[in-house]
């Protein structure tokens, strides 16, 4: 029976995987030399590393290396695991700083980077410029008033701190980016957060507005509390909103891409256009959940202000050579920031 069973209704069932997204926003890299002290095997050129143990096992020391020393400040501040891109050395000439990068490129899980206080001026500059290409940011400390790095630097943010061998504040910026990439994309805000091993300067009203205007942020000591100030990058945006752009349109791409890797084909049609939508439309969703997107509020009026709204074209109002070419154009939508509350102004009146 089974036998003619099949002959009339043929089952046949498979499992279809989508597609893994290896791009991660909670992890950063480190770029340094080899340790100082060769060990018996060298370290990979770009290694994972889980805790400090593993760190110091491939052969960094704890007393003369920065990247150990980063390390150890990163697993301080939270850090599940880090990245380690060795910067190779030829007849004493370390390789151009960008050639790292695209190396420790290749291997794509990590979302910062974090250069260290051997860093040269140039390279920083080189390595700011090739941010800007990525969709990575970059952190730094500097012990100057002034900004380093351009005020057009959209993927780079810069602490100030008075550095000295005695502390680790030359990796405050690695403790904030440990810190921050430990939450949700969308549901932090890189000020106001406590950092371990890392001790607040003494800073003049001067010296802060300085720094406001240049755009660096700074640890300091506020009300009992050691805090992190401001939260941007060198061109004035917010480093959570530089980070929430960057999750929003990897997994709205990648939202899309396995719908076409999963299904026979995506029609050219209106019910194959919906299906496109309902993946914009979950994507936005998810970044609303996760507190990047403001929720639908409602106005002193009681009008709706929608969080999101979405729009694609009808396919009978699509061109035939934009059907031919197989290309769904004018997809769309608009999303309303959540943001973060930084300050508050109260006014208020007593009476008797």
């Amino acid at each position: 029976m089974s036998n003619l069973l099949d002959k009339i209704v043929n089952v046949s069932i498979s499992i279809q995987s989508a597609v893994l997204d290896s791009t991660s926003f909670n992890y950063m890299l480190l770029i340094g030399p080899a340790p100082l002290q060769s060990p018996a095997k060298a370290p990979a050129d770009v290694g994972e590393y889980s805790d400090i143990t593993e760190v110091t096992e491939a052969g960094w020391s704890l007393t003369d290396d920065p990247i150990a020393k980063a390390a150890m400040v990163a697993f301080a501040n939270g850090a599940e695991k880090i990245y380690i891109a060795v910067r190779k050395i030829s007849e004493e000439i370390p390789e151009d700083i960008t050639d790292t990068l695209s190396r420790a490129i290749e291997n794509d899980v990590w979302y910062g980077v974090a250069l260290l206080d051997d860093a040269s001026a140039e390279d920083t500059r080189l390595a700011t410029a090739w941010i800007e290409t990525q969709e990575k940011i970059l952190g730094f400390t500097t012990d100057s008033l002034t900004n380093p790095v351009s005020a057009g630097s959209m993927r780079t943010f810069g602490f100030y701190a008075e550095k000295d061998s005695k502390t680790y504040n030359a990796y405050t910026h690695v403790a904030c980016m440990a810190v921050g990439l430990g939450y949700t994309s969308g549901s932090e805000t890189w000020a106001y957060k406590t950092l371990s091993q890392i001790s607040p300067p003494v800073l003049t009203s001067s010296q802060i507005a300085e720094l406001d205007k240049a755009n660096l942020n700074y640890y300091i000591a506020c009300a009992g509390k050691n805090i992190t100030l401001t939260g941007k990058v060198c061109g004035g945006e917010w480093i959570d909103t530089i980070r929430f752009r960057d999750w929003l349109h990897n997994d709205m791409q990648k939202k899309i891409y396995n719908l076409f890797v999963m299904n026979p084909k995506i029609p050219f049609t209106n019910s194959g256009i919906a299906l496109i939508e309902n993946q914009m439309i979950a994507s936005l969703k998810e970044g609303q959940a996760n507190g990047g997107i403001a929720p639908t509020e409602y106005d002193s009026d009681g009008n709706e202000i929608a969080g999101f709204t979405v729009s694609v074209p009808n396919a009978v109002n699509v061109t035939d050579s934009e059907k031919a070419a197989r290309t769904l154009n004018n997809c769309k939508f608009t999303a309303r920031l959540a943001g973060a509350i930084h300050a508050v102004k109260i006014v208020g009146v007593l009476t008797t």
